[in-house]
């Protein structure tokens, strides 16, 4: 049987919201990653030439004219030497150059990093007609800047400027420095796209995670279907026989066979154990199923709900030789707002293990009292007691102690394990105390309801 949709939608929403805030995180991790880099990598390329821009010697500068008649003199050599040894030691950078502005405001060259013989090669005084605004204004402002990815007729640059002034600090050329884009941009974005790896790893951990966890439930609906259908089955007969053997029990007729009466309170006493054991399974069922929903409230009045416990377990107790006994306290006690059938299923199960493990003639004692906003119920055996080590263990499921084993009683270790869970699931606890030789007391208490 599949997840009922009204589940499955939830889980499908919450996934799907999980998965989204991830791919958000990712996204928004990759982005913040990729401003970073971006950011640390732009002031590095102003710093380089800032660096060369500094290096520049102004004396060469200022006898250089910007037009080919530069070509050969001393100084429009060693300022072509200075770009092309920078060019060489910076190994991401394609082109070095240096620009002034003439009269027209028109940007052109005084020199640059390319050999003369290079197709890339711009002579002195050669006007840069793809100048940008951020070009024309360090001239104006001499505040050093990047820009691009921007596009020129040799290609996708990341460029850099850094002003070059002379002795009285005005600007007379600029250094600028272009990266090819694709490189600059691929390094970035290398670094940027780890948080998204991580975003789709952990997306496909969480998809797989939730494949599994839906192969569970709807193991566990299955097995939940197969249990309670196959629970109810057993439990309508068994209820039948017992409704029929107490029937027999208190005729008259019975009584004058008393080895047929012996026969039917056996018959009687294993048909409650019976009917316990599919009660646990079907608590069990539910609890593994994660039904928490299945806790429905309502005003129990505590001495007429626990005295129906107690007469229905009297047979049981005399077979036993043992007397269950309500305090006066259970009897004069109030209302308690709780799910009935869990409530009737836990206190079953305290009041039979007490049964089953005090002393032949002796009691078993229920007491109640209410106090600080808890309703707490004691119920106590005179039985060999627990072990220390034994007090928690034996809530666990599926554990008894060597005691119980020996003293020859069947169960299955399930009835205090959901008696605690019946109380956690009200907001409630369950624990004992005990010493060996004195018997055991279970405390269950349980919260007024809100």
């Amino acid at each position: 049987m599949l997840l009922p949709d009204a589940r499955m939608k939830r889980r499908t929403a919450a996934f799907l919201a999980i998965a989204a805030a991830l791919v958000l995180v990712g996204v928004a991790s990759s982005l913040y990653v990729f401003s970073q880099v971006d950011r640390a990598g732009r002031a590095h390329i102003l710093e380089r030439a800032a660096t060369i821009a500094i290096a520049v010697p102004p004396e060469d500068l200022a006898r250089i004219s910007g037009t080919e008649e530069d070509l050969g003199t001393p100084s429009y050599e060693s300022l072509k030497s200075l770009l092309m040894r920078m060019r060489a030691a910076n190994h991401d950078a394609r082109f070095l150059y240096l620009m002034g502005r003439n009269e027209a405001g028109e940007l052109f060259f005084y020199a640059d990093s390319e050999a003369a013989e290079s197709p890339d090669h711009s002579p002195p005084g050669q006007v840069y007609y793809e100048a940008t605004p951020a070009m024309r204004a360090l001239f104006q402002d001499g505040q050093p800047r990047t820009e691009g990815p921007d596009r020129d007729r040799w290609g996708l640059w990341i460029s850099g400027y850094a002003p070059v002034v002379d002795r009285s600090g005005e600007v007379t050329a600029m250094l600028g420095m272009d990266l090819p884009a694709g490189k600059y941009l691929g390094d970035a974005l290398a670094y940027a796209v780890l948080p998204l790896l991580v975003t789709f790893a952990l997306l496909i951990l969480l998809a797989a995670a939730e494949q599994g966890r839906r192969r569970e439930l709807a193991s566990l609906e299955q097995k939940a279907e197969f249990l309670s259908i196959a629970s109810h089955e057993i439990r309508t007969p068994l209820t039948g026989i017992r409704w029929a053997i107490e029937g027999l029990l208190r005729q008259e007729s019975a009584k004058a066979d008393p080895r047929t009466r012996t026969l039917l309170e056996l018959v009687h006493e294993s048909c409650l154990g019976l009917i316990g054991r599919v009660n646990n399974l079907l608590d069990l069922t539910a609890i593994e199923g994660r039904r928490t929903a299945m806790v429905r409230p309502e005003s129990l009045p505590i001495g007429p709900f626990l005295r129906d416990i107690a007469d229905s377990l009297a047979l049981s107790a005399k077979q036993r030789g043992v007397s269950l006994v309500l305090d006066a306290s259970v009897e004069t006690a109030g209302t308690l707002r709780a799910d009935r059938q869990m409530m009737h299923h836990a206190f079953f199960n305290l009041l039979t293990n007490a049964i089953k493990y005090t002393h032949e003639g002796t009691e078993v004692t229920v007491s109640y009292e209410h106090a600080d906003g808890m309703h707490a119920f004691r119920v106590r055996d005179r039985g060999d007691g627990i072990r220390e080590e034994d007090r928690e263990r034996i809530f666990e499921g599926y554990r008894r102690t060597k005691e119980a084993v020996r003293s020859g009683q069947y169960g299955t270790g399930l009835g205090l394990y959901l008696a605690r869970k019946a109380a956690e699931l009200h907001g409630g606890t369950i624990r004992v105390m005990s010493a060996p030789g004195n018997g055991a007391t279970f405390v269950l208490t349980l919260p007024d309801a809100p």
